[in-house]
């Protein structure tokens, strides 16, 4: 999941890979066929209490679900106050500026 696809996809590649339905996932994760959809699509943001459900329901840490919204750890923003020069080793590591 952490190839830089959009959290819609990454979700929607996650739901295939385990071979889940659109309907079969939404009705499981307690949600409209239509918002999980929308999520999919990149249409609906996804808000604390459903990346806590997709968390659950995907077997996968909430910081993953956190990373697709664009959420840092909250420890690994602490790391990188006290330690911003590691930002450039990131960025010279990874590819990315």
């Amino acid at each position: 999941m952490g190839n830089g696809k959009s959290a819609a996809s990454a979700l929607r590649d996650l739901r295939r890979s385990q071979g889940r339905t659109l309907r079969s996932a939404a009705a499981e994760l307690g949600i409209a066929p239509s918002q999980l959809s929308r999520i999919e699509r990149g249409e609906r943001s996804i808000g604390d209490a459903a990346a806590k459900r997709l968390s659950d329901y995907y077997a996968v840490p909430t910081e993953v679900i956190d990373l697709l919204r664009g959420q840092l750890p909250s420890d690994v923003v602490a790391i990188l106050q006290q330690h911003p020069e590691e930002i450039v080793v990131l960025r010279e590591k990874y590819g990315k500026r």
